[in-house]
């Protein structure tokens, strides 16, 4: 059974894994998503659950090419002679374990040992990952948790969550300051945040802008697939401050370009739809969008003219012959006017 962890509540996996063991913990789990931080504590908390229960000995794998998947699935078979339970961690961060990991993952959730929990880390899950059989196997026997994209539009509620677990609040600036300077690096922006409690001492007054820029450094990460969203957020000065990002730290811009065009064009294949008469629901399902942007195209799709979306794509072209060198104006310069134009 497939489960969307609730980043906007801080006990969220906790209620995953309290509901799903009402009556026993599922012998089967796995854990899907990109963040190091969110997946990790996730995958913390049911360790911590497990230990609880008395599953105290671990065994972690990380299959290469050379992986024997059927001396692992023989062994998980062979009781244990220091615990009476046994936590097996498997790990894919490709998320592609091959025939033989294929076959040995449906041959344990076919007949799954009774002393032994599985545990699979898994990158986000994609199209592909969804129709793969052994990630149905799992889905089918035990608890698929899909711990989803943290947004930029989600983070101020999260860093206040944080805050607030280390007994500090902050200002609304204070927590927008914060969010530009942690933007995708939430291991960053933990870290900070403890950093905070570490020297904030007057923890009954909120924090304001001037004591968070003493203390957190920028540690903001952007990455190309943060650009559309930024855009089609209309968040101009956000998308004009990834840009620069992404040049600062020599971004191939043909990535960069390719990344916001693919916005563009779901934008624009919804937009059609809806035109043809077609309800946004059904204009989503029809345009293919991909689970991770469905939010973001659909918001998009309720404010934004199909004509300033075509505009945008023409001016992507122009800097594509840019990039190309067969116009000579800069076509970082030119990307940044299309995504404030847009904006």
């Amino acid at each position: 059974m497939q489960i969307k962890l609730d980043l906007r509540t801080p006990d969220g996996i906790k209620k995953i894994i309290d509901s799903a063991s009402k009556s026993r913990t599922p012998q089967i789990w796995a854990i899907s998503g990109d963040d190091p931080l969110l997946t990790g504590e996730a995958a913390d908390s049911l360790r911590a659950h497990l230990k609880s229960k008395g599953v105290m000995e671990r065994q972690v794998e990380v299959p290469d090419r050379s992986f024997d998947w059927k001396g692992w699935l023989s062994a998980a078979g062979t009781g244990s002679l220091f615990s009476d339970q046994r936590l097996m961690d498997l790990r894919l961060p490709t998320g592609k374990p091959g025939t033989e990991g294929s076959k040995s993952i449906q041959a344990w959730c076919a007949n799954p040992p009774a002393d032994v929990v599985l545990l699979v880390s898994l990158p986000r899950a994609d199209k592909a990952m969804f129709g793969a059989s052994w990630f149905n196997a799992l889905d089918q026997s035990g608890i698929v948790v899909i711990v989803p994209e943290l947004y930029r539009s989600d983070l101020p509620n999260w860093i206040s969550q944080r805050l607030r677990a280390v007994g500090l609040s902050a200002t609304p600036d204070a927590i927008g300051w914060l969010c530009d300077q942690c933007e995708g690096n939430l291991i960053a922006a933990h870290q900070e945040i403890l950093k905070l409690a570490l020297h904030h001492e007057q923890k009954e007054n909120a924090l304001d802008i001037d004591d968070v820029k003493h203390l957190i450094a920028d540690v903001a990460r952007f990455s190309p697939f943060s650009l559309g969203e930024a855009v089609l957020a209309g968040d101009a000065s956000r998308a004009v401050r990834i840009l620069r990002g992404l040049k600062a730290e020599a971004e191939p811009l043909p990535l960069v370009l390719w990344s916001i065009t693919e916005d563009l064009r779901m934008l624009a294949r919804a937009q059609q739809l809806v035109a043809n008469g077609r309800s946004s629901d059904m204009a989503l399902r029809e345009a293919r969008i991909p689970r991770h942007r469905e939010r973001l195209i659909a918001t998009s799709l309720r404010q934004t003219p199909a004509a300033k979306t075509w505009r945008a794509l023409r001016q992507a072209a122009e800097v594509d012959t840019m990039i190309k060198g067969l116009k000579h104006d800069d076509p970082w310069v030119a990307l940044e006017k299309m995504a404030i134009e847009f904006a």
